[in-house]
């Protein structure tokens, strides 16, 4: 039997709330995530995208993913994975730089066999832009009865509600060229599975809570696979606990009040968030927030929502709103734009370390790039074409 440890969405670096703490405790979920896969003995590691939050991370927070998966190097257990949208370059990639400390690997199109018996393949995030021109095709595993495991991180129907999804899982099953026997999936931060056109896929959620809405517990996956079936557990995670409180003023209410409401919750060593609504009183805000750290709260958060006409969102989308990158990326999809001026627009949105004095340039080499590509193909098809003509002379 393959024994495999599925995680995702770890987001290292998030300083969720402006808060170092909790910096501090997607740093201890990701720890206890490997600790679960040393626990288990497991013959690998694979991690679904979005390892780091952000495209930038501090050195502290790359020196400690690779201190926390030195632990797995030392116990002989690899730790493969792909690029999600959160840390996704426009060039090499962190996990190309953690390879080099001998603690990660990268999937892609190519098989990477574990126990020779299972073959797994990763599909970086792709962007809505790019999605309909994306190459999905599978080298074939060297085992012809290997299990075929693939790793993606995309929204997909029909795990994810329609109107937070990208795209249909189906039309990737229909794009790949093998038979591909089960979906390991991230981007999506709650626990969700199914199963479609046969293939079980499956999101193994987040490590730690992202936003306020995410009231589950935080699990990982152990997938046991042995003679092509495939076994999945979950495997939940010890993460700071969240505390959701609502206050309701009217006026007059005092301080008193607003303690005695916070008085009727837990909040030690919790994430405290408070929402206010009602009427205006003097009660501020930062008054609540001093309030409930003093009453123990490890991180608190408040929104003061008084005083503003309050919307019936019962039966919308439910969840954090879309990025601006993947708002502004659904837009240029709709645009049916070329191949290099996707390249040529993302580059510029996305490229942190791009001068805003070498856009130019920058621009000018990608376009001299793809010119050269389309004269190559062209002498190739007029070669072809007269050597076509010699024959049939000939």
């Amino acid at each position: 039997m393959t024994k495999l440890l599925h995680l995702s969405d770890t987001h290292l670096g998030n300083r969720q709330y402006g808060s170092d703490t909790r910096r501090d405790d997607f740093t201890r979920a990701f720890e206890g995530a490997i600790d679960r896969a040393l626990e288990e003995d497991v013959d690998a590691v694979i991690h679904t995208g979005d390892l780091f939050h952000r495209r930038t991370p501090s050195l502290p927070i790359v020196t400690d993913c690779i201190e926390i998966l030195r632990k797995l190097a030392d116990a002989d257990i690899p730790f493969y994975g792909i690029v999600g949208n959160h840390d996704r370059k426009m060039d090499q990639q962190w996990l190309d730089l953690i390879r080099e400390t001998g603690t990660a690997e990268r999937l892609d199109q190519t098989p990477t066999m574990v126990n020779g018996d299972v073959a797994l393949y990763g599909i970086d995030a792709v962007t809505s832009p790019a999605w309909h021109a994306a190459d999905f095709t599978l080298e074939d595993s060297p085992n012809p009865d290997a299990f075929r495991l693939l790793g993606m991180h995309q929204l997909f129907e029909p795990l994810v509600p329609e109107f937070y999804a990208d795209h249909d899982l189906a039309d990737v099953l229909d794009r790949v060229n093998i038979d591909i026997d089960a979906i390991a999936l991230g981007d999506y931060h709650k626990t969700e599975s199914s199963i479609v056109e046969g293939v079980p896929a499956w999101y193994a959620g987040s490590t730690e809570r992202c936003a306020t809405d995410e009231i589950e517990p935080r699990t990982v996956s152990l997938l046991e696979i042995e003679d092509g079936d495939l076994e999945r557990r979950e495997l939940e995670l010890d993460t700071r606990e969240f505390e959701s409180i609502r206050i309701e003023f009217d006026e007059g209410d005092s301080h008193g009040y607003a303690r005695d409401e916070l008085d009727r919750h837990q909040l030690d060593d919790k994430v405290a968030i408070v929402t206010l609504t009602g009427e205006r009183t003097p009660v501020t805000s930062s008054d609540v927030y001093d309030m409930a750290v003093d009453k123990g709260a490890a991180v608190c958060k408040v929104d003061d929502d008084r005083g503003r006409r309050q919307l019936d969102l019962d039966g919308g989308p439910q969840g954090d709103i879309q990025s601006a990158d993947k708002l502004i990326e659904e837009k240029l999809a709709d645009q049916h734009l070329s191949e290099i001026a996707t390249e040529v627009e993302e580059r510029v949105r996305t490229d942190d370390n791009l001068a805003q004095t070498a856009i130019d340039d920058t621009m000018e080499e990608l376009i001299r790039e793809a010119q050269a590509d389309a004269f190559d193909e062209r002498d190739t098809e007029l070669e072809l074409g007269e050597t076509a003509e010699e024959v049939n002379g000939e």
